[in-house]
């Protein structure tokens, strides 16, 4: 009975309550901190892989459900990451795994060209991880906000904007801007 009472108690608590911009830029940046450090690169970016027939291929997926499973990504930021790859995913068409695999293994860097999230965290522009990120400002007008976050990581500071709509009743994430 105490446990019906309970979730009763937090159905009611939660009704109604509308999540601010602020903590839909957040909702991503602190997923995406902590996702890099897991150091499964498919949680957080596309991976190369080996086709069915030798090719190699992008797979980003992963990456696209893990952003669904946030619920803070609107569906043209999904649709801008599958672009972001495309020049990487394009490159990559005519070249056999075995030889992208012999490449890669010798230079990290041969794709850092066409596939930049290759050698550096995309959404951070850095190889260190970031220990924190902080709302530095947030504005909303109507059905957009913009939010002003700063990444950190002992004296050194990234600034990000990150910017909302409200689908659904929600704020989500349809852009991000790096630097300011």
């Amino acid at each position: 009975m105490r446990l019906f009472i309970l979730i009763g108690f937090l159905l009611v608590s939660s009704y109604g309550k509308t999540q601010s911009p602020a903590d839909a830029a957040l909702c991503f940046y602190e997923w995406y901190l902590h996702a890099i450090k897991s150091r499964d690169a498919g949680e957080h970016t596309a991976v190369v892989k080996k086709g069915a027939n030798g090719e190699t291929l992008l797979d980003y997926e992963r990456y696209l459900h893990n952003l669904d499973s946030l619920g803070c990504i609107a569906d043209t930021f999904k649709q801008s990451e599958i672009v972001r790859f495309q020049s990487c995913q394009d490159y990559f068409k005519d070249i056999p795994y075995v030889v992208y695999y012999d490449q890669v293994d010798n230079d990290a860097y041969t794709y850092d060209v066409p596939c930049p999230f290759f050698t550096q965290f995309y959404w951070i522009k850095d190889i260190n991880y970031w220990a924190f990120v902080r709302v530095v400002e947030s504005k909303i007008e109507g059905n957009n906000a913009e939010v002003q976050l700063e990444l950190a990581s002992g004296a050194a500071r990234q600034n990000r904007r990150v910017f909302l709509k409200m689908i659904d009743q929600k704020w989500k994430i349809i852009k991000i801007s790096q630097g300011l």
